[in-house]
């Protein structure tokens, strides 16, 4: 009988990391299109005001889901009570929120999309390597092979961009981001043990609703936008958003955060077949090599199963 019950649950949890897996990947689909929303919307606010926008206009949808979708659900624990236990990991996720949203907004007023992708691509070496530093994490060869393999193809896909680099802040910004939307995916990979992905998104969002809001003011920026292109630019990136980073918190409760940041390395191939198939973009040899790199990486972290949580034990 035990054996049996052993079995059946083996099997749940492989059935519970292909589903986290799936969504992971399809998290890297709206996030690879990020970017080049929040470009579009800084055509029509400031950075500041973009991701004040985008903050507010989260928070509104979030709160309006929790309220008639998840109001007759329980959490695994009361938020009154887990509070006290969780206040580190809620500091870092919105510190690393706040951080990430603020950084990438600027480095993409002042640098390309494919640099500041790039350079913020790198967030895998960061949360593996804090694992390693604060949590004592052990990754096996296989893992540790794969992250290297997948930052390298992604730095690869815009090697050509980063040598015509027009801005090393933008840049600087691009890398710094990275570091912030690590303590976030880490942060988040905490919090994913007592709340729901939405729940732990929508505090995100609310803290930088409010974090955000002095920035702009300070900044003296234009608070809203003056067009109905410049409202859908901005609900169009509050909706991707939303998606996305739901969907990378729903995994994040049977990935590591170390894998699911591998897992987004995904996002750069599909900017650049974007950039191809709508813009005409020219996909060279380089480019290619390194989609067949992140591919290859990302197989690699996935086979080894450090990884998945489900499969730990």
């Amino acid at each position: 009988m035990t054996s049996k019950l052993e079995l059946l649950e083996q099997q749940l949890a492989g059935k519970e990391a292909k589903i986290a897996i799936a969504v992971a990947l399809a998290a890297s689909v709206f996030y690879a299109v990020m970017p080049i929303l929040i470009r579009i919307s800084e055509d029509y606010v400031s950075p500041n005001a973009t991701i004040f926008n985008r903050s507010w206009i989260m928070t509104a949808i979030l709160g309006l889901w929790n309220v008639l979708w998840l109001r007759s659900r329980q959490t695994n624990h009361s938020v009154k009570d887990s509070l006290e236990k969780l206040l580190v990991p809620l500091l870092g996720l919105v510190i690393g929120f706040l951080g990430t949203q603020l950084l990438w907004a600027w480095s993409l007023s002042q640098t390309n999309v494919a640099n500041s992708e790039v350079l913020h691509s790198v967030t895998p070496g960061f949360t593996t390597l804090a694992g390693w530093l604060l949590f004592a994490r052990k990754f096996g060869g296989r893992f540790l092979i794969g992250v290297i393999a997948a930052t390298v193809g992604a730095i690869a896909i815009g090697a050509s961009d980063l040598s015509n680099s027009i801005s090393l802040q933008g840049d600087g910004l691009a890398l710094l981001s990275a570091v912030f939307y690590a303590a976030y995916l880490m942060s988040i990979e905490k919090l994913r043990a007592w709340w729901t992905a939405t729940i732990v998104l929508m505090w995100a969002s609310g803290a930088c609703t409010a974090l955000s809001f002095p920035v702009v003011i300070i900044a003296g920026d234009e608070v809203l936008p003056h067009s109905v292109r410049g409202w859908l630019a901005l609900i169009t990136l509050a909706l991707d958003t939303v998606v996305c980073f739901s969907l990378v918190g729903y995994s994040l409760k049977w990935l590591s955060s170390e894998l699911m940041a591998t897992i987004l390395l995904l996002s750069p191939i599909l900017t650049a077949v974007l950039g191809w198939l709508l813009f005409s973009e020219t996909l060279s040899l380089l480019n290619l090599l390194g989609f067949a790199v992140i591919l290859a990486g990302i197989y690699l972290a996935i086979s080894d199963k450090g990884g998945i949580k489900a499969l730990e034990n």
